[in-house]
């Protein structure tokens, strides 16, 4: 429900910025006299005619002064493509609002305001977002990977983890509140393990989302290691870009903490 909100939001963005423009063109033709340009079809050839507000005969409008009666024109669809804005803004804006009135969140903010000790009793039809998180974090615990740390890097909130780049994801994480778990297990298949570095809960969709972070792939060995791990995650179902995240870097090109970002944006909230 609130991917179809955001898209709806940018629609009436774009309407308010086509709206101003129109605004401004309308300006343009205010002081135009009062003239209709009319157009008719003779052998198939367009004829054009004009008239006044006063004087309803339409008069044949010559085709060397055809130019000089293109403002009118112009003006009349600028007052058009207008009007027709406004009512889609109005409609869109009136749909927003039902569509706020229908989400389902609605119904878990029932629970989340109840007293406590009535939340304590009751059982809700939908978990509330901390208790899905709680859950959810039970059935992924992090820091799986038996294989020795390679070193002692601490992340914002503490934990530890591999590397100076690790820990600039983990903040990241933490700064939009994406709940995450650090080194999981996860069975590919029967016969593969593999430890992400990350399994992230994007809340809104209730979905997992593995982060992995490849840096050293400018190592020849490292890199095709790792391109064999990506085919197998993508073998065992789970799609680049959308159920796996994969960050990089190289010695001569850091990790950009801007483009994690984005990710993080685009695919974890």
């Amino acid at each position: 429900m609130k991917e179809y909100l955001q898209e709806l939001e940018k629609q009436l963005e774009e309407i308010n910025s086509l709206l101003a423009k129109s605004g401004k063109n309308i300006q343009r033709f205010k002081n135009l006299e009062d003239i209709r340009v009319w157009t008719s079809l003779s052998n198939g050839c367009p004829q054009f005619y004009c008239s006044r507000e006063e004087d309803k005969k339409r008069q044949y409008i010559k085709k060397n002064e055809i130019k000089s009666y293109s403002k009118y024109i112009q003006r009349d669809y600028e007052f058009a493509v207008n009007n027709k804005l406004k009512e889609l803004h109005d409609n869109l804006s009136q749909i927003i609002q039902l569509s706020e009135q229908t989400d389902i969140t609605n119904i878990q903010s029932i629970y989340s305001k109840l007293p406590a000790a009535k939340r304590e009793i009751v059982v809700p039809i939908i978990d509330p977002d901390y208790a899905y998180i709680q859950s959810w974090k039970e059935e992924h615990p992090g820091y799986q990977n038996p294989f020795p740390e390679g070193g002692n890097v601490y992340t914002q909130k503490g934990e530890i983890v591999r590397s100076k780049s690790e820990k600039i994801i983990a903040d990241l994480l933490d700064k939009y509140n994406i709940p995450y778990v650090y080194e999981p297990r996860l069975e590919l298949n029967s016969t593969h393990t593999v430890y992400p570095d990350f399994a992230t809960l994007n809340v809104r969709k209730k979905k997992t989302i593995y982060l992995e972070h490849l840096g050293l792939i400018d190592v020849n060995e490292y890199a095709i290691k790792n391109l064999q791990k990506i085919a197998e995650y993508e073998k065992a179902g789970y799609e680049l870009g959308d159920t796996l995240i994969i960050t990089t870097e190289t010695g001569l090109n850091p990790l950009d903490s801007r483009l994690v970002e984005s990710k993080i944006l685009k695919h974890c909230m």
